[in-house]
């Protein structure tokens, strides 16, 4: 897979090769930039998964705790009744705040593709500026012909810098 790395001077150059490279229904189109782009997303499905699972953390447990007091190891201590579901509910919202807590933690890194340690993208010389003051769209493309085809889209836009990258 080879793919093309072009630089802009501003955020509004960037949008430019954006929308060209959105109207040719360019796939596989990364951008790296100092601060966020004011698009409007879809949102990230992160705090869903986090929901579920908690919600399903608290049910589990407190299922758990229920299995084992009434039919697993059940004691009548006191005169107490057979299921006594309150002692169970602050423990099993911990433990179901603890799944949502993992379930975001990992989350986190499956949606950021992390750890990533090396991306070839790091190779190209002006891509060090990506996190200071540079503009970057990274193009990924199967083919050599692709390539060609990312650059003339790119360079009549007068980008700062055009690199080409392989996997």
């Amino acid at each position: 897979m080879k793919g093309v790395l072009a630089g802009f001077e501003s955020e509004q150059a960037l949008r430019r090769a954006l929308d060209r490279l959105a109207a040719t229904h360019m796939d596989n189109v990364d951008t790296y930039t100092p601060a966020p782009l004011n698009e409007e997303s879809s949102g990230s499905p992160l705090p869903l998964v986090m929901f579920v699972a908690g919600m399903l953390g608290f049910i589990g447990f407190f299922l758990l705790m229920a299995y084992a007091d009434v039919y697993a190891y059940p004691l009548n201590i006191g005169g107490r009744p057979e299921f006594a579901w309150p002692a169970f509910v602050p423990i099993a919202f911990e433990l179901g705040v603890l799944c949502a807590m993992a379930a975001g933690f990992f989350g986190y890194f499956v949606m950021c593709r992390m750890p990533q340690l090396y991306d070839p993208i790091d190779g190209c010389d002006r891509f060090k500026e990506a996190s200071r003051d540079g503009w970057f769209v990274a193009v990924r493309v199967n083919d050599p012909e692709g390539v060609a085809q990312v650059r003339a889209i790119l360079e009549p836009l007068g980008p700062a810098s055009v690199e080409e990258f392989s996997e």
